[in-house]
């Protein structure tokens, strides 16, 4: 009995041990997971804190932004935006852009494809959530915190970018999203859906200046928007959502494909049944383009909403590119270059923006006039669109500012094409300055008094008229306008060397075709290039090679953020000055020499002027690019299909409007020469056109007979230009710094550069002497003296290279400490102009005897100006004048009651003064 109750207790103990073995192990897992927990909750905690500390003030200022929108929140507040405004050089309006293609419809006048279809695919809960659709905002925050802050998806309802494209700032930021969210649901409570979607269908651009769907069913399908087909409205859906990518008139097979995507999603949200599916996407897409008679945009309004949109692509720092080594990487820019400009061009166009020009209506009306009067003889017009045949276009750059300051797409004013800056044509002989001469004199290899053989090259140009003249110099042979001379230089110099100074002058439209096109000598281009683009280039001649990015935007403001761009000027030295001014002095020639092809074109009142012809095969192009030390202007004349003009050149035609032109606008200017560089010397030349040393003549003597101009600099740096002389004069020269490189010591770093340099140039002249005994004499004493201070060079190259790292550091700080101050700068000039901003704003709320029917616009615009001022110190009194004056105007009477209280103090009184 006793052993039974011994080994009960001992199992008892037993399983005890094993219970309190399993209790252990289960506390142990139990420790751990609460350790877990614990971590968790305290990293969570510090996370919040973190979360908090940063989000909670973005949160209080969205929550201002909300409460100062839903105070003063009306209908009018989901109209379209003002229109785009575009001013002249003094601040004058040119004019607007704006379609005149807008009707605001109810809901019940549009389509339901429409409406439902927009929910498919943009907000498939629309009907059911309260403005804000949890998943996908959920969706957009788990995103927002990846990317740590930064917007990289939507979430956004159709309620929420009505919101956005009506109420708020188009700035991605955190605090605009909260606004957004926080403003939906009452903006639905105070609309309702049916509503929240008219305004929808009423804001979206539909492209081709089609604003709202009334106007995009008129102009593509000739149709009110209750009639739209399942295959027009998702057309439409699809436009709306990138007006130039899916432009059906301009894209019609990326049209298509969207349209037929966006049909699929229609029909997977149930908008269109499956049948209504399959009909649609076996229906054609067309656009009919039906338009009202409503004014042309101006060649001036046009480019300037060109430039504005260039300005700010620069502004966000796009990469431009001109010249292309591939197929690939130039079709890869075309794309990304086209979506980006596109984007840019159609926000402008939808309105709210102010653009500031150097446009000069004096001088545009001039240009305008030139062009119609000197293309009057030709009254024939094109059979499709009734607009004259052979056209005209020309640009004048002023050329102390750089600006543009007159542009003619056309003839007259009823065409809306600007041939100025949206075509490309063949230069012909025009481009040899720019991509031929000038290049060839900064190579070295060649100056004006050259002297090359023209004649027959196999495969290669005839010249007009089919002559050639021997020994021809430079000078002469571009007056003459000498097919073959430039293509031979073009050869020496190489088309990629010529092409480069192109690139640097922004030149649009090159191709990965034109490397190694030896036609493009004579304008030979695979696709051309634009008027605007050689005044811009003809303006860096006649400023001694420095080309300016200007165009004709000077500033650009936005309503509802200020000024968001003004123009700073970027130079670059494309040619030096001595090529350059080289240039301008051999096409005076062009005007002013018996067989130049612009003899009959010279200004009146002896103004100096230089300039080229272009007339291309069978005279399909001609133009006339000239300038003064005041103006560039530039002209083209041609058919829009390219077509021969027999007896047409580009002196005849274009040269005549261009001459009409610049005598008008340099009518009360003193005649002014070109600056000659100090870099120039006029020195006589040999038979081959080579410099004879010892003959230079500085100063402004004019030139001879028998002398020519030459670019110091140039020489110098230069030794392939010697490659003609005779092996005794190579002797010479190579003895005469032979002798001064024996003399050399290096005592300073200066010295040490001499040494390398000089004896790279010096062996490179010995090695071309042809005397074996001389040269073999001269190349022993040149290694002998490299090689005794071969170890003091060593010896320098350490100095070297430590007062390199020293310079590059220095050169680092100081560029830093620029950049600090012109962010500096930057930042003070920007404070200065929105508080000036803010305070003219607040200005306009005062002064009413009533409130004007404008109030809600004027608290709005006061408001969004003084919140830009929120990290000054200005704030709190702007923000305190703001609360002040929206009290006392939201506190003055009506219109009406103002006008009855005034009748019964003065029954008389019935003057109007809405001060609005």
């Amino acid at each position: 009995m006793k052993k039974g109750l011994s080994r009960i207790k001992m199992g008892i103990r037993a399983l005890v041990g094993v219970v309190g073995g399993y209790l252990g192990v289960i506390s142990t897992i139990l420790g751990t997971i609460f350790g877990i927990l614990a971590s968790i909750l305290v990293v969570g905690l510090i996370a919040g804190i973190c979360v908090y500390v940063k989000v909670i003030p973005m949160f209080t200022e969205a929550r201002e932004v909300v409460f100062d929108n839903l105070v003063n929140m009306t209908e009018e507040d989901f109209v379209m935006n003002e229109d785009t405004l575009v001013f002249d050089d003094k601040g004058k309006k040119i004019g607007s852009v704006n379609a005149g293609r807008f009707t605001y419809t109810k809901i019940s006048k549009i389509s339901p494809y429409i409406y439902n279809g927009y929910i498919a695919v943009e907000d498939k809960r629309f009907k059911t959530h309260g403005g804000v659709d949890l998943l996908a905002t959920m969706r957009a925050s788990v995103a927002l915190l990846k990317n740590r802050g930064e917007i990289t998806q939507g979430g956004s309802t159709i309620t929420q970018q009505v919101i956005k494209n009506n109420l708020l700032s188009q700035e991605q930021t955190f605090t605009r999203k909260v606004a957004e969210i926080l403003l939906a649901p009452t903006v639905e409570q105070k609309f309702g859906k049916d509503k929240i979607m008219e305004f929808y269908c009423n804001s979206n651009y539909y492209g081709n200046r089609c604003y709202g769907v009334a106007a995009a069913s008129k102009y593509y399908f000739d149709k009110k928007p209750a009639d739209l087909e399942p295959a027009e409205a998702a057309m439409l859906i699809g436009l709306s959502n990138s007006p130039s990518a899916y432009n059906p008139v301009a894209h019609p097979k990326a049209a298509k494909q969207k349209r037929d995507e966006v049909l699929l999603k229609m029909y997977e949200g149930g908008a269109i049944t499956k049948k209504e599916y399959n009909k649609a996407v076996k229906t054609k897409p067309s656009a009919l383009q039906i338009t009202e008679k409503t004014s042309n945009e101006s060649y001036l309004v046009s480019y300037a909403v060109h430039c504005a949109a260039i300005s700010l692509m620069e502004k966000e720092n796009f990469e431009f590119k001109y010249t292309f080594k591939t197929k690939k990487e130039y079709e890869k820019y075309q794309s990304q270059y086209s979506s980006v400009y596109s984007t840019k061009c159609d926000d402008i166009r939808s309105g709210g923006y102010k653009l500031y020009t150097s446009l000069n209506q004096a001088k545009q009306k001039k240009l305008q006039k030139a062009i119609d009067s000197g293309l009057a003889y030709n009254t024939e017009k094109n059979s499709d669109n009734g607009k004259y045949a052979l056209q005209g276009a020309a640009v004048c750059v002023d050329n102390n500012t750089n600006y543009v300051v007159a542009i003619v797409g056309g003839r007259g004013t009823k065409d809306a094409y600007n041939r100025a800056y949206l075509s490309a044509r063949q230069s012909g002989s025009a481009i040899k300055p720019l991509i031929d001469y000038a290049p060839g004199f900064e190579s070295g290899k060649f100056s004006p008094s050259t002297v090359v053989n023209d004649h027959p090259i196999s495969n290669g140009p005839k010249n007009s008229g089919g002559g050639y003249r021997g020994s021809v110099h430079i000078r002469e042979a571009v007056a003459r306008s000498i097919n073959t001379i430039a293509w031979q230089v073009l050869e020496v110099i190489t088309p990629e060397y010529g092409l480069s100074f192109l690139d640097k002058m922004h030149f649009h439209n090159l191709s990965y075709v034109d490397n190694g096109n030896m036609a493009l000598s004579l304008g030979g281009f695979t696709e051309g290039v634009r008027v605007v683009d050689m005044a811009k280039g003809y303006a860096t001649l006649a400023n001694n090679g420095e080309y300016s990015d200007r165009t004709c935007i000077r500033k650009i403001s936005h309503v509802s953020d200020g000024v968001i761009y003004k123009d700073a000027e970027e130079k670059t030295q494309v040619y030096s000055k001595g090529a350059a001014w080289m240039m301008s002095d051999v096409l005076k020639g062009v005007f002013n020499e018996g067989y130049g092809t612009a003899r009959a074109l010279k200004l009146n009142g002896g103004q100096i002027t230089a300039g080229k012809t272009g007339t291309t095969n069978s005279s399909k192009d001609v133009w006339f690019c000239g300038y003064s030390a005041y103006y560039t202007t530039v002209v083209w004349c041609g058919y829009d299909t390219p077509r021969a003009m027999p007896g047409t050149y580009g002196a005849t035609l274009s040269g005549a409007i261009w001459k009409n032109y610049m005598n008008q606008i340099h009518a009360k200017l003193t005649p002014k020469d070109f600056e000659k560089p100090e870099t120039v010397c006029l020195a006589k030349y040999d038979s081959k056109g080579r410099i004879i040393e010892g003959t230079e003549v500085n100063g402004n003597r004019k030139r001879s007979y028998g002398m020519d101009y030459f670019a110091r600099d140039i020489l110098e740096d230069t030794t392939e230009y010697v490659d003609n002389e005779t092996d005794q004069s190579k002797q010479e020269r190579a003895l005469k710094k032979l002798e001064k490189f024996e003399k050399l010591t290096i005592t300073s770093m200066a010295d040490y550069y001499t040494f390398t340099e000089t004896y790279n140039s010096l062996k490179n002249m010995i090695a071309s002497i042809q005397d074996d005994d001389v040269r073999k004499d001269y190349s022993t004493r040149c290694k002998d003296k490299y090689d005794s201070l071969k170890d003091d060079s060593v010896k320098w190259k350490d100095v070297v290279k430590a007062y390199q790292e020293q310079q590059s550091e220095e050169n680092q700080r100081l560029a830093e400490e620029s950049s600090a101050k012109a962010e500096q700068a930057r930042e003070e000039q920007t404070k200065k102009t929105r508080i000036a901003l803010a305070r003219t704003r607040l200005k306009r709320m005062t002064g009413h005897k009533y409130q004007p029917s404008n109030m809600s616009d004027l608290i709005q615009k006061a408001l969004q100006a003084v919140e830009a001022c929120k990290s000054y110190a200005e704030y709190d009194d702007l923000h305190s004048d703001y609360v002040s004056y929206r009290a006392k105007l939201m506190s003055l009477p009506t219109k009406e009651q103002y006008q009855a209280a005034s009748q019964q103090n003065d029954p008389s009184d019935t003057e109007d003064t809405d001060t609005e």
